[in-house]
C-alpha cells in the first residue's frame, strides 16, 4: 500500500516492512517534497483506459521481444555459423543486466518514468531498425555490430524495465497490482507462445531482416501507448527528492540495497526465486537433449512443449488477475509446484511427465512473477522500487550463468536426468525452507 509522505502507517504496516519514516531509509519521505499518492486517473484501476494504454505498451514490446529473440541469433549465426559467436551475442542481456542494474534503477528513482520509458522505446526502435537495414542491405553485415547492438539494446532494456516496474504503482492503485501484474504476465505468456512463431514465419517470408524490421515497428508503437498514459504525465505525483537534497548515484545505489537487505521477509522471498530460476534452467536450457535422448523427440514435437507451457501460463495469469491480495504462500507453491512437475519427469521421463513438466512451469512460475512482483511493489516506497527492483533482478540474473555452467556440466557428466532430479530438489528443498520462515507470512 502507498502511504502519505511523513506519516508512518502503522495500522497496515506489515512484519519486516520499512515504515516511510524508518531510519533505515538513508533519506526519509518526509524530506521529499511530494506527496507519494496514486494520482486521481489511476481509480480505475486495470478496468482504466490508462493501464489498458501501459499494458499494450508492454504487450506489443513483449512480442516484438520475442521476434528478436529469434532473430538476431540467426543473423549472428547465418553470418559466422558459430555457436560460440551466437552464444556470446545472446548473453550480453545477462550481461547488462547484471553489469548496469543497479545504476539502472537509481536513474529510475531519480528521473521522471514517462521520459525514460518513451526514450528507451524509441532508441531502441531507432537501433533495431538501422540494424535491419543493414542486414538487410549485404550479406556481409558485421558481426561486431549485432554484439554492440545486443549490448546497446540490453541496456536500454534494464533501464526501461526499471522505470516501468516503478511506473506500475502510479498508473494502478495499491489493490489493483496484482490484477495489472496478472494481465501483463498473461502478455508475456501471449508472446512466448506467438512470438517466436510469428519470427520464423517474418524470417521464412524476408530474412532476419524483416524480423528486425518488425520488431523495430513494435517499439514505435509501444512509445506511442506509453504517451498516452495519462497519470505518468504528471510531475506532481512522481516521487523524487528535491534536486539540493540528492547524494551522488552511488549513495542512491547504497541506499536501495540496504533496504533490500533490511527487509528479511522479502529477501528471503528472493532466495525462493532465485532457486525457481535453477530449476529452471533445466527445463528451459536442457529440454532439448532430455527430450533427444531419452524421449526420442525431433524440433517440431519439442516446440509442442514450449507451446503447451506458454499456454498453461496464459491460463493462470487470467485467473490471477482476477485476484487483489499479493501472498506469500502463493509464490511458495509456485516454486513447489514448479519444482515438483521438474522432479516427476526427472524421476520417471515420458512424454507425460514431460508435459507436465512443462504444465507446471508455465503455473508456477506465473504464480511466482505476478505475486512476488505485487509484493515488492505495494512493500517498498514508491521512490525506492526502481532500486529495490533492479536490485532483486540483479541477483536474480547473476546467478543464471553460474547456473547454465552448472546445470551444463551436470548434464554432461551424468546426464539431462540427473540434472531434472538435482534441480528439483533445490526448489523442493527452498520451498520447505521458506515454509517453515517467514516468506509464507508475506501479504500484500
Amino acid at each position: 500500500m502507498l502511504v502519505a509522505v511523513g506519516r508512518q502507517d502503522t495500522s497496515r504496516q506489515r512484519p519486516g516492512q520499512l515504515s516511510e519514516t524508518d531510519p533505515t531509509l538513508a533519506r526519509a519521505d518526509a524530506a521529499t517534497a511530494v506527496p507519494s499518492v496514486v494520482p486521481a486517473h489511476a481509480r480505475k484501476g486495470v478496468s482504466g483506459s490508462d493501464f489498458r494504454w501501459f499494458w499494450t505498451a508492454y504487450a506489443v514490446s513483449t512480442f516484438g521481444d520475442q521476434i528478436t529473440l529469434v532473430a538476431l541469433p540467426l543473423a549472428v549465426f547465418a553470418r559466422t555459423e558459430s555457436a560460440l559467436s551466437v552464444g556470446i551475442a545472446a548473453s550480453m542481456q545477462s550481461l547488462t543486466a547484471v553489469a548496469l542494474g543497479l545504476v539502472a534503477g537509481a536513474y529510475a528513482d531519480r528521473l521522471r518514468h514517462r521520459p525514460i520509458l518513451i526514450a528507451t522505446d524509441l532508441l531502441r526502435g531507432a537501433l533495431l531498425g538501422a540494424v535491419a537495414v543493414a542486414v538487410m542491405q549485404s550479406d556481409s553485415y558485421s558481426v561486431l555490430m549485432l554484439y554492440a547492438a545486443a549490448f546497446v539494446m540490453g541496456a536500454l532494456r534494464v533501464l526501461h524495465d526499471a522505470a516501468a516496474g516503478a511506473a506500475l504503482p502510479r498508473v494502478v492503485s495499491g489493490t489493483d497490482l496484482l490484477s495489472a501484474n496478472g494481465r501483463l504476465s498473461g502478455s508475456e505468456s501471449a508472446g512466448n507462445i506467438g512470438g517466436p512463431a510469428l519470427a520464423g514465419a517474418l524470417v521464412a517470408l524476408g530474412g532476419a531482416g524483416l524480423a528486425l524490421a518488425a520488431d523495430a515497428l513494435s517499439f514505435l508503437l509501444s512509445g506511442i501507448s506509453v504517451s498516452a498514459v495519462r497519470p505518468l504525465r504528471d510531475k506532481r505525483s512522481h516521487d523524487r527528492a528535491p534536486v539540493a537534497r540528492r547524494g551522488s548515484i552511488r549513495d542512491d545505489v547504497i541506499e536501495g540495497l540496504r533496504v533490500v537487505w533490511a527487509d528479511r521477509p522479502f529477501m528471503h522471498g528472493l532466495v525462493l526465486v532465485a532457486a525457481m530460476n535453477v530449476v529452471a534452467v533445466a527445463v528451459e536450457a536442457q529440454f532439448i537433449p532430455y527430450a533427444e535422448e531419452l524421449l526420442h523427440l525431433k524440433s517440431g514435437a519439442i516446440g509442442v512443449y514450449f507451446a503447451v507451457g506458454g499456454a498453461a501460463g496464459l491460463i493462470t495469469a487470467i485467473v490471477l488477475s482476477r485476484r487483489q491480495e499479493a501472498r506469500g504462500d502463493v509464490v511458495l507453491a509456485g516454486v513447489g509446484f514448479f519444482a515438483a512437475g521438474v522432479m516427476v519427469a526427472g524421476l520417471v521421463p515420458s512424454l507425460l511427465s514431460a508435459g507436465v513438466a512443462y504444465v507446471a512451469a508455465g503455473v508456477g512460475s506465473v504464480m511466482v512473477i505476478t505475486h512476488f512482483t505485487a509484493l515488492r511493489q505495494r512493500r517498498f516506497p514508491v521512490r525506492l522500487l526502481g532500486r529495490v527492483g533492479m536490485a532483486a533482478r540483479t541477483v536474480l540474473f547473476g546467478i543464471l550463468p553460474l547456473a547454465h555452467l552448472g546445470g551444463g556440466w551436470l548434464a554432461g557428466a551424468a546426464g539431462p536426468r540427473v540434472l531434472f532430479i538435482v534441480a528439483a530438489s533445490i526448489g523442493l528443498i527452498a520451498t520447505a525452507w521458506g515454509a517453515v520462515g517467514d516468506v509464507i507470512d508475506l501479504t500484500g
